[in-house]
């Protein structure tokens, strides 16, 4: 009884941390698979760059970067990229993102 007593909130600690990190993982996996599984075609509208200060580091800036697309069903959405991708892209330029890759491609 007093082993239940001393292993009982440790026991329940890890285990409500445990569930923690199953369902953030589960989250990101499922976020990823959608992203994966999305097929579509469309153009390049405009290129964007945010620079946001870090709250706890007022010297540290995050930088974004997303392309503007619109598709061939006419909707507009944000695809964020590295820097290094985005560098490749322009406006105008035609682009497709197959079934099972996660970034677009140039036509």
């Amino acid at each position: 009884m007093e082993k239940m007593i001393i292993f009982l909130p440790i026991i329940l600690f890890f285990g409500f941390f445990g569930f923690l990190i199953f369902g953030f993982l589960f989250i990101v996996m499922k976020l990823v698979l959608k992203s994966k599984n999305s097929s579509w075609k469309g153009e390049v509208i405009d290129k964007k760059h945010k620079e946001i200060r870090d709250s706890d580091d007022h010297n540290k800036m995050n930088h974004f970067y997303y392309l503007v697309v619109k598709t061939e069903e006419g909707k507009e959405m944000k695809v964020g990229l590295s820097h290094e991708l985005w560098d490749k892209f322009v406006i105008g330029d035609k682009l497709e993102k197959p079934k099972g890759k996660l970034f677009p491609e140039k036509m």
